[in-house]
């Protein structure tokens, strides 16, 4: 079916998208059609809150860095040197 959005096309032309502006104009208009014709990505499960998720992070100055160190610092929270649990920020 022609014109259907399927996780491989939507990652493909985000990924062209090269700038950060570019790609957020990308998320909204992908947003305000899947409003409007939501029929057009039947198949993926991509929802609206996906996609205000996706446009908050890419709208900051530095996206994926907050969630990144939060990965990063529960990691080092579950992973210590010693094989036990450590807490960070309790020393």
């Amino acid at each position: 079916m022609e014109g259907i959005y399927n996780q491989e096309n939507l990652f493909a032309e985000f990924k062209m998208q090269k700038t950060k502006a570019k790609k957020v104009k990308f998320l909204k208009e992908m947003k305000e059609l899947k409003q409007t014709q939501p029929h057009l990505f039947r198949g993926t499960k991509i929802t609206i809150k996906n996609f205000d998720n996706l446009i908050e992070e890419w709208s900051k100055p530095y996206p994926w860095v907050e969630i990144n160190r939060a990965i990063r610092a529960k990691q080092k929270e579950i992973y210590s040197a010693d094989g036990e649990d450590i807490k960070l920020g309790l020393n």
